[in-house]
């Protein structure tokens, strides 16, 4: 079963409907209950996309998994060639990483930093590789489009976190030890999951205003982390309230929904028949 990358997709589908819009109060207007199942696309961003589909964050992390069933397990060349080949004909929105990363036919990344590159990892995580061979795989992948190094380092730290989860810790310790144990680049870890734990108990909407709601990882990363350390949260409100605190929510929550796919291989099940992908 592919516990993380369906959960993933349910977490993108869920964010569709709000994604990027940056005014809570005109998502409250929307979804005054909160977001609790999938909605048609506010944005022009998304356009022509319904209820249950993927915003492009989602579609890459098809294109990942069909690349990874295609060559029965993660090639980074082969993943470079199929991403090339999927994108040259797909429909959805083009963000600005991949446009430029299409320039050269994914020889040379962007040098985005959006933690949207570090979301596709999902399929990764269900190849049951070990550690050191996920974290490589996790890292390739980012790069691909992404030639930021902080946001590979954001796709590793995530992949320790749900490992770490899937061995039965709580979240906070899960974090913690991917903090501890993870080589990182350039992401200031440590300072960002401090951050999210001074924070924990803070009112959602503050916090995104706080941190900041964009796509950088400087923002994206601590504000998933805070959802993450938030106590007594189940999946349903956790991705919720990452939608409702606006933004690029839909990379935040693919993320976030890594570590309670962990935790539970069906805790996305009652949304999974409702995704438009499979």
């Amino acid at each position: 079963m592919d516990r993380f990358y369906h959960t993933a997709l349910v977490a993108d589908a869920l964010s569709l409907g709000a994604h990027w819009i940056y005014n809570q109060e005109e998502i409250v207007e929307v979804f005054p209950r909160g977001v609790r199942k999938f909605a048609d696309p506010m944005t022009e961003y998304h356009k022509g996309k319904k209820a249950g589909d993927q915003t492009h964050y989602g579609d890459q992390a098809v294109m990942l998994w069909k690349s990874i069933k295609k060559r029965e397990g993660f090639d980074a060349e082969g993943w470079r060639e199929d991403w090339v080949a999927e994108m040259g004909r797909y429909g959805g929105y083009v963000d600005g990483a991949s446009k430029e990363t299409l320039k050269s036919e994914g020889k040379v990344a962007s040098q985005s930093s959006d933690l949207g590159g570090a979301s596709r990892i999902a399929p990764i995580l269900d190849l049951k590789l070990p550690l050191n061979d996920a974290v490589a795989a996790v890292r390739s992948q980012t790069a691909l489009t992404h030639g930021d190094p902080a946001v590979a380092d954001a796709a590793e730290f995530f992949t320790r976190a749900a490992y770490v989860v899937k061995a039965e810790a709580a979240f906070e310790d899960a974090l913690e030890a991917a903090a501890e144990e993870g080589t990182y680049v350039k992401l200031n870890v440590a300072k960002h999951v401090e951050t999210a734990r001074s924070l924990r108990d803070e009112n959602f909407p503050d916090v995104a205003k706080q941190i900041g709601q964009a796509c950088g990882v400087d923002q994206a990363f601590p504000l998933a982390l805070y959802f993450i350390l938030r106590p007594q949260t189940d999946f349903e409100k956790t991705m919720s309230d990452n939608i409702m605190a606006g933004g690029d929510s839909a990379a935040r929550g693919m993320l976030i929904s890594l570590l309670f796919a962990a935790v539970d291989p069906n805790v996305a099940a009652e949304w999974k028949d409702g995704l438009r992908a499979h």
